[in-house]
């Protein structure tokens, strides 16, 4: 009996941990926008990897903190800001500060142009 709990116990939290899957809205998009960064920047595949990862985890962490929650704008803006610190810190791990910022400037460009 002590087995079978555990073994049930195992897989459910295993099924909890690797069964969220990022949504593919987010992929599309995380895709799109490190695709056009690195082509502005002329940067190698694993720089776009990077950045790919780096924004992928933005915008599921975004959706998460925020869906469902029925938060004020003023309370998105919060997030929306601390999101972009952190990103900005994670950027700065991986690029020069010069990077970083063309980075930031480059994706504002493509959130503009690729506005619903």
């Amino acid at each position: 009996m002590k087995k079978f709990i555990i073994t049930i116990l195992f897989l459910s939290i295993s099924l909890t941990t690797f069964g969220q899957k990022t949504p593919s809205y987010i992929v599309k998009k995380a895709t799109a926008a490190s695709e056009y960064i690195a082509a502005e920047m002329n940067l190698d595949e694993n720089q776009q990897k990077n950045i790919y990862t780096i924004l992928s985890e933005k915008y599921d962490s975004n959706r998460k903190d925020i869906r469902g929650k029925n938060l004020s704008n003023e309370e998105k803006q919060k997030i929306y800001k601390a999101s972009f610190t952190k990103t900005k810190q994670y950027l700065s791990e991986k690029f020069t500060m010069k990077e970083v910022n063309m980075i930031n400037r480059l994706h504002r460009d493509w959130q503009k142009k690729n506005k619903k």
